[in-house]
Formats: C-alpha cells, sequence, structure tokens
C-alpha cells in the first residue's frame, strides 16, 4: 500500500506537468493506470512501451516528438540507464509508478520520483486510482486490477451497483475468467495487439467513455475494435484447446505456439484456471525470441531459476505469474529444464 503523503506527492507532480507523457506498459494494467490519471488530469499523451524487458533509450524519440514537460512511466519494473540519464539531460522529470520487484540500479532510481507498491504489489491501476479516487473511474480500475488479479477495496461496491458485471464474491482469478470485466480485460488486451493506429483509437475511446457499456456496445466507434477481439478470441480459445490435450497425469501443461500474435499471458492464465493444481508453461516462438509465460506455485521461485540456468534469458513477475524471455538457440536447453523440473514434481506425488 502507498502512504498517503506520496499519494500526495505523486499528484502534485502530476498537476504541476501541463504537457505529460505517458508511457505504459503494453497490456491492461499499463493501459488502465493510464486511462485513469489522463483522464483526471485532461491533458497529456500516451504510448504504449513495447520494449522488453525494460524501458529502453529508443523511447527518447517520443520525448523528443510530444516535448513534454515531465515523463510519467507507469507498470514497468526497469528503465535503462541511457532513458533516465537521457531524460536527466533534457532537464525532465521523471515520475515512475510500478509495483514490480527492480533491477535497476538505486543510483538511477534516485533520479526520478519513485513509487512502488511492493510488498503488498497493488497494481499499478489501483495506485493511479488512488492518486485522484474519481468515482466515475472505478470501472476502469476495476478492469485494470482483475486483469492482474487484484480484488481492490472498491470491488464490493462495484459488484453490488454492476451484479451483472461482476461477482465481489468470487476471487480475482476466477473473477477474470468468470465476469464480464473479466471479459473486458481480454478485450483490451487483445485490442493493444493491434495497429499503432487502431491502439491510439482504442485509448482516446476508454478515455472518453462514460462507462463499461460504452466498451461492451458494438457501433462505429467500436467496430474495429470489437472485429479484432473476435478475431483474436478464436484463435485464443483454438490455442487452449490444442494446450488441453497434453497428458493429464503430467504436473506440467508444457504448450508451445507460433504465428503472428503472442499472447502466452492470457492463454496461460486460462489453463492455469482450468488447472489450478498444475503449473503452466506457455511459449511462443519466434525467429528472434521466445516469449514465456509461466503460471501456477512457485512460478517466480521457477522463473528465477530458469533464467539463471539459461544464458541469455531474462524475467520476472509476481508469485504464481511471472513472464520470461529465451533466446531462440536456447530453446533445447529450456525444454531440457521443464523435463527435469517434470520429473521432480512426479516424484513429489
Amino acid at each position: 500500500m502507498i502512504p498517503e503523503k506520496q499519494l500526495l506527492e505523486i499528484k502534485s507532480h502530476l498537476e504541476d506537468s501541463q504537457n505529460p507523457l505517458f508511457l505504459f506498459d503494453n497490456d491492461v494494467d499499463g493501459l488502465c493506470a493510464y486511462a485513469i490519471l489522463r483522464r483526471a488530469l485532461g491533458r497529456g499523451k500516451g504510448v504504449a512501451i513495447k520494449s522488453y524487458p525494460d524501458l529502453k533509450e529508443q523511447y527518447l524519440k517520443k520525448v523528443d516528438e510530444f516535448n513534454p514537460d515531465a515523463v510519467i512511466v507507469l507498470d514497468k519494473a526497469d528503465i535503462s540507464q541511457e532513458f533516465i540519464n537521457g531524460l536527466e539531460e533534457k532537464n525532465i522529470p521523471l515520475i515512475w509508478i510500478d509495483h514490480h520487484e527492480t533491477k535497476t540500479e538505486p543510483s538511477l532510481i534516485k533520479k526520478t520520483h519513485y513509487v512502488n507498491s511492493l510488498p503488498s504489489a497493488e497494481p499499478t491501476t489501483y495506485i493511479a486510482q488512488s492518486i485522484f479516487s474519481r468515482k466515475e473511474d472505478e470501472w476502469i480500475a476495476m478492469i485494470g486490477c482483475i486483469g492482474d488479479v487484484f480484488h481492490p477495496p472498491f470491488a464490493h461496491t462495484f459488484g453490488k451497483e454492476y451484479p451483472e458485471l461482476y461477482n465481489s464474491s468470487l476471487p480475482a482469478f476466477d473473477a477474470l475468467h468468470a465476469t464480464e470485466i473479466g471479459n473486458m480485460v481480454r478485450m483490451l488486451n487483445f485490442g493493444l495487439m493491434d495497429t499503432i493506429t487502431n491502439v491510439v483509437n482504442l485509448t482516446k475511446f476508454l478515455i472518453q467513455s462514460k462507462g463499461p457499456y460504452d466498451l461492451l456496445e458494438e457501433n462505429h466507434h467500436t467496430y474495429t475494435f470489437h472485429k479484432r477481439y473476435a478475431e483474436l478470441n478464436t484463435f485464443y480459445k483454438k490455442q487452449v484447446e490444442k494446450a488441453e490435450k497434453a497428458d493429464p497425469s503430467s504436473p506440467i501443461i508444457l504448450f508451445t505456439y507460433s504465428g503472428d500474435t503472442s499472447m502466452s499471458s492470457e492463454i496461460a492464465n486460462r489453463l492455469y484456471y482450468n488447472h489450478k493444481e498444475k503449473l503452466i508453461v506457455v511459449a511462443y516462438q519466434r525467429p528472434d525470441k521466445i516469449n514465456v509465460s509461466i503460471r501456477g506455485k512457485n512460478a517466480l521461485h521457477i522463473t528465477k531459476e530458469l533464467t539463471k540456468n539459461i544464458p541469455g534469458s531474462t524475467g520476472g513477475g509476481h508469485a504464481e505469474a511471472t513472464g520470461a524471455m529465451i533466446p531462440p538457440l536456447a530453446f533445447d536447453n529450456f525444454k531440457e529444464y521443464i523435463q527435469t523440473l517434470k520429473n521432480s514434481l512426479q516424484n513429489l506425488k
């Protein structure tokens, strides 16, 4: 939980900025955090961060393009030395709001206005909502929080107001897969997997929306968004069906796939919902890298061991939900590691 004093300090920095640039992680938590702050301030530009694992120097080009008087980074665990020093040279303050463990050097963090909700690790969306606490933004906060598997304090009240959208008696992870708010999480995550133009249009629409039903209604404003969701949802369901054909006696579901669309996180979440007793490992293969999503007990510990034992790999996340990146040449080592892990888990039975 972020202390009230820190929230007020961040609020003051935000309100002092007349032309802020928001750089947000390319998922529903980052997007919703941006939408909440942008709606509250009524000004600023937003850009989704595609670089992994850190915010890289290339985004200084966006700083030059928009000429902001402050940069706000949302839901990103690490920021490169080049980016932080680049902003310092331009004399532009950096406000950094996050909830992950960071590997960024403390000397670099001191050059920023840094807020992190660890060890409680409430999502960035929840921190953003806590800064201004506007009732009209709670529906967006609900989407972002459930997208990061967090049950915010206002969830019960929201469930009473919108019983057809949310059941507050469900655990957050179950709500992600069994409520309309959870469906909206997938809609927005899939919407972020589109062209830059369509992502910009989606963020503008979210900022201007009056309530959750604006997002659900299909009309000329949302046609492209709903069309993209339908296409990717079909692909998503097919991948889950393929993964479900795994050996039912195995303690691990390892599923690999390829193609034009990376959605390993969404596939892994669904598989873990269906098989909470198993460890879920979903790998998306590309020629230049392999994105891995891991779900289950000790997922973070396993990810740390994986990245320690496979040169060139990176990863991190939360206790039961992590992501990693593996060089293609190390894929055989990765599969060997999973097989060793599988054998050890079977021996524990």
